[in-house]
């Protein structure tokens, strides 16, 4: 087989977002590389584009755009003096503002910014904010609002799958392609084009390699995956390459992009038999959990203090990971110390009443639950027309006694000092800089060029047949008992490959 990797930004061939392709290309050594082995994974990776508008800052405020919520001139802008705010109070600790910023809040307001697509609060200069976003291996188009492309930034710079680039067993590897996509990341936003919360990396173990979602990780050995984890979070977060010093408050600590760890934990499964990734239960022995799929996050949190976890659909030993306080409040939150914040895959709150039928749990009983076990953020289904069940049901669960107000107050202190520690409200001046020029460089690609060189691995080379001559072979057979493209439909799930390849 052959495996060939294109480094796309703008102007580039693409393929439908969420595809897998082989394409036959030689128009650019440069920006091309053609690896060939007899046995090798093949790995293309694209970004996909689409529209957006153009500004300063994702911040939309009486149509005009900022960087940072804390602006004397927004604050204007709106009828208000910032003067009158201490959460924009630059000299205060991040906690001792966020305490204000909350209790400000009527009941309503804070409820109301409980998911992912927060409502923020005008009355008291507290603006929107949508917290999705997707980084696996380069800047993903999430849609209106959120990290898109446009005019302004036509693309970014498409890293190898995840699996590719762990298959070179390179730290500083790594390091340099999260370096590189938290730069185009903080680039974009200060163009308004991107958030800065992404749910990356994806460090779930993989146990099947028929697993739709396999090539997203970074294989199957959790302490590699852990290490990649690890190296990927601190050059996503870090903005001068090293952590807290000793001593140094992590909560204070700023970063430069906030990288989410996910899907916690035991999920390999999206559909197999009559198990689905909705409903599956995975009954998993307490030491296999602890050094299979506990391992990789334990290293995420504790060695690259990432500043979010995502809990997975599935259930673990018959509790939804969502709602399991061990998991959550107790391990990630008390014994690893998690420095941030613990969001849903997105629609798991609802999951555990509509498909799992959990406990016979409705809305205001699942809220309660999550929100109780430690989880702050719930990501809904909005491009279903689905509200987020802590937006939906969590007023409910106060007034009905399920769920106190101090825990919602505590869950919008973990969210909002996340975005004080990412300059949301102040700004960093040393990122201010990051601009158009930023995104898709000659550096970036030719890094995602040698991250797949890197990642290849050349099994047999029988009479010297390889590398090709592109200028002598136009054209491969892809020979097999899958029968050609139709491979793809072996993978189990909904994120195995679409049938889009070019040959």
């Amino acid at each position: 087989t052959v495996s060939l990797y294109v480094p796309t930004c703008p102007g580039r061939p693409r393929a439908a977002r969420g595809s897998s392709s082989l394409v036959a290309m030689a128009s650019s050594l440069r920006h091309c590389v053609l690896l060939a082995s007899l046995l090798c994974a093949v790995s293309v990776a694209f970004t996909s584009v689409s529209g957006g508008g153009s500004g300063l800052g994702p911040i939309t405020t009486n149509g005009r755009n900022y960087t940072k919520v804390c602006d004397p001139a927004r604050f204007a802008a709106m009828g208000l003096e910032m003067g009158g705010f201490r959460y924009c109070d630059a000299s205060l600790p991040y906690a001792e503002r966020v305490r204000d910023l909350v209790g400000r809040l009527t009941l309503e307001e804070k409820v109301r910014n409980l998911g992912d697509r927060a409502e923020g609060a005008a009355r008291v200069g507290l603006p929107p904010y949508l917290w999705w976003g997707e980084a696996l291996h380069g800047v993903s188009d999430t849609g209106p609002g959120g990290t898109r492309f446009g005019d302004v930034v036509p693309g970014a710079t498409s890293f190898p799958l995840v699996i590719n680039s762990a298959a070179a067993f390179n730290e500083t590897l790594w390091g340099a392609i999260g370096g590189a996509v938290s730069t185009e990341i903080r680039a974009m936003y200060n163009l308004g084009h991107a958030e800065l919360t992404y749910w990356s990396p994806n460090i779930n173990v993989v146990r099947d390699p028929r697993w739709g979602r396999a090539s997203e990780t970074p294989g199957e050995d959790p302490f590699v995956v852990g290490r990649y984890s690890v190296n990927f979070v601190r050059a996503m977060q870090d903005i001068d390459g090293a952590g807290p010093g000793p001593g140094a408050d992590p909560f204070a600590r700023p970063i430069k992009v906030s990288s989410c760890c996910k899907h916690y934990a035991a999920y390999d499964v999206d559909a197999w038999l009559t198990a689905d990734r909705l409903t599956f239960d995975a009954r998993v022995e307490e030491r296999d959990m602890i050094e299979t799929f506990e391992r990789p996050f334990e290293m995420c949190v504790r060695d690259g203090d990432a500043s979010c976890v995502m809990c997975s659909y599935n259930r673990i030993n018959g509790v939804p990971a969502c709602a399991n306080a061990r998991l959550l409040s107790e391990t990630v939150r008390g014994e690893w110390q998690l420095h941030g914040y613990i969001v849903s895959d997105c629609d798991s709150v609802r999951v555990m009443v509509r498909d799992a039928k959990w406990l016979g749990y409705n809305g205001v009983e699942a809220t309660a639950a999550a929100m109780k076990a430690g989880l702050d953020l719930d990501c809904g289904m909005y491009w279903e027309g689905a509200q987020d069940f802590f937006t939906a049901f969590g007023l409910d669960a106060v007034r009905q006694g399920k769920l106190r107000e101090s825990e919602v107050d505590n869950a919008l202190r973990n969210l909002y000092l996340t975005l004080m520690r990412l300059g949301f409200f102040d700004g960093i001046p040393e990122l201010e800089s990051l601009g158009a020029d930023d995104v898709c460089t000659e550096e970036h690609k030719e890094l995602a060029a040698d991250a797949a060189r890197q990642g290849m691995v050349l099994i047999k080379n029988d009479h010297g047949r390889l590398p090709l001559d592109t200028n002598k072979v136009h054209s491969l057979s892809l020979v097999g008992l899958l029968q050609h493209i139709n491979a793809t439909d072996v993978m189990l799930g909904d994120y195995r490959e679409a049938n889009h390849a070019e040959l």
